[in-house]
């Protein structure tokens, strides 16, 4: 996938990101460089000596990671214009959800966080 394509997704949102590792395993990964979603303190990152390389906001993790675009099989952007909402792949933390005031605190406690999922079989 074309690097200047994922970076024009990832400033306009908060998108999921499809990659493969160096091993062929896919893993997928909620990720933004919008201004509007990153952390007050947080200078957005470059990799200058590789032209595949970028750097991500790892929004459930909150904390930067490094992909190339070479590894990114697709992206989907999640929010922002042009996107539908899709509350159900935002896996980010209750209270990182009410900062986005995407959702009213309402819709945040009907929401079911990855995490309250896991032991339910």
């Amino acid at each position: 996938m074309k690097k200047h394509k994922i970076l024009q997704t990832l400033q306009n949102g908060i998108s999921e990101i499809t990659y493969t590792d160096e091993f062929s395993v896919e893993y997928t990964m909620i990720g933004t460089l919008a201004q509007t979603h990153l952390p007050h303190d947080a200078d957005t990152m470059d990799i200058p000596n590789d032209q595949n390389m970028f750097v991500v906001f790892n929004v459930p993790k909150e904390k930067w990671e490094t992909l190339s675009a070479l590894s990114v099989i697709d992206i989907e952007q999640l929010t922002g214009e042009g996107a539908a909402v899709n509350e159900s792949k935002l896996k980010a933390s209750p209270e990182y959800m009410e900062q986005l005031e995407l959702f009213s605190e309402e819709d945040l406690d009907t929401l079911e966080h990855p995490d309250d999922m896991e032991g339910a079989d």
